[in-house]
């Protein structure tokens, strides 16, 4: 197998995950756990389908899918951080009532299930940057992505940007680390926390529309396939922060497009699917025991 063009595939595969990943950071450092990543990549991957269908206009099918986005992040928030409502159970409804409208929708509006597929759906096409092919095993990575690859890439200078170099992102960092001293000093909590949300469910509808306009450029139900929750894994593995999720975002895209080539062999197909999720366990698990063994060893040095 050529591993340029592996490497080249898990850059696209990584690309949702990474901007779900960057998207749930700024909840993350705010101290609110959503869980509805996966539920806002969703609804933006099929609104985006169905605008860029009856409109023919990629542009007006990404701005209908941000909207979208947004408003299911205002309910998210309205009943999370409102109403103090139980973060995982209502991001649950809401990735719950993604799948279930989507499915609905294709049902009785285009008589269809599973899978939606049209000419008319104008995609968004892969972008050839000649001078990328001059630098030597990088340029033929980064080069043949689509727009929100690119995107997702330089996404992650401007969150590491804003989260440590900007008040609103030292307000998200104080409001998540310690919410009475946020209060103290006058912030407006529930706003920020907001504000966080908001920004998660931008981030999440442009994966959400690499996912269908970039990539397969159709709706397939639950095509997202569990990536929000990857996301949030990456978040995790990466101990929060912009560069570290974006790693293991790469290393779970990596593992997702390793399936994607080993469908070719004589493998049973059941167990190509698994690889992502059992490389995603045996990375927590990997994650876990080192995080453990530093807190025993500073708890050690303590004593």
């Amino acid at each position: 197998m050529d591993i340029v063009s592996i490497l080249n595939s898990a850059l696209r595969m990584s690309a949702p995950i990474i901007l779900a990943g960057l998207g749930g950071l700024f909840t993350h450092k705010a101290g609110v756990l959503n869980i509805a990543l996966e539920g806002m990549m969703l609804i933006g991957a099929f609104v985006s389908v169905i605008v860029s269908y009856l409109t023919g206009n990629v542009w007006i099918a990404i701005l209908l899918a941000v909207i979208a986005s947004l408003i299911t992040g205002l309910l998210f928030s309205v009943f999370g951080i409102s109403l103090k409502g139980n973060f995982i159970i209502i991001g649950l409804a809401v990735n719950i009532f993604a799948a279930g409208m989507t499915s609905y929708i294709l049902q009785t509006a285009f008589g269809t299930r599973g899978v939606f597929s049209n000419p008319q759906i104008v995609g968004i096409h892969r972008i050839s940057i000649p001078m990328l092919n001059k630098i030597p095993f990088i340029g033929p990575i980064l080069n043949n992505q689509t727009p929100i690859v690119y995107i997702s890439l330089l996404s992650v200078i401007l969150v590491n940007f804003i989260i440590y170099k900007t008040k609103f992102g030292l307000y998200v960092r104080v409001v998540g680390e310690n919410e009475e001293a946020a209060k103290a000093v006058g912030l407006n909590i529930n706003k920020i926390k907001y504000s966080s949300v908001l920004i998660s469910s931008v981030f999440c509808a442009l994966a959400g529309v690499n996912l269908s306009l970039e990539n397969l450029n159709m709706f397939v139900e639950n095509m997202t396939n569990g990536r929000g929750f990857i996301a949030l894994a990456a978040i995790f593995c990466g101990k929060g922060t912009p560069i570290g999720t974006f790693i293991f975002s790469v290393l779970f895209g990596f593992a997702d497009s390793l399936q994607m080539r080993l469908q070719s062999l004589n493998i049973p197909g059941s167990f190509i699917q698994m690889i992502p999720f059992i490389f995603i366990v045996i990375i927590l698990t990997v994650v876990a025991i080192v995080q453990n063994k530093g807190r025993l060893s500073r708890e050690g040095f303590d004593e």
